[in-house]
């Protein structure tokens, strides 16, 4: 096993793939901001659906006096 120190490793603590270039660090900051999107469309879809849920029972809620 080579020491850390051996040149062709390079620097000592970076652990880096060498064949990864621009285009895999542009895929990484596209895959983060697909991930971001999706989180977002998600949560509004879910708070779309609350809202629509009060909204329909809403009349049922007050009917009864629940609310």
């Amino acid at each position: 096993m080579p020491a850390l120190e051996d040149a062709m490793l390079g620097q000592p603590g970076r652990f880096r793939d060498p064949f990864e270039g621009r285009a895999a660090h542009r895929r990484e900051l596209r895959l983060r901001i697909e991930g971001i999107v999706a989180l977002a469309l998600a949560i509004t879809a879910c708070g779309l659906t609350t809202a629509v849920w009060i909204r329909t029972l809403a009349p049922v809620i007050g009917l009864y006096g629940l609310g």
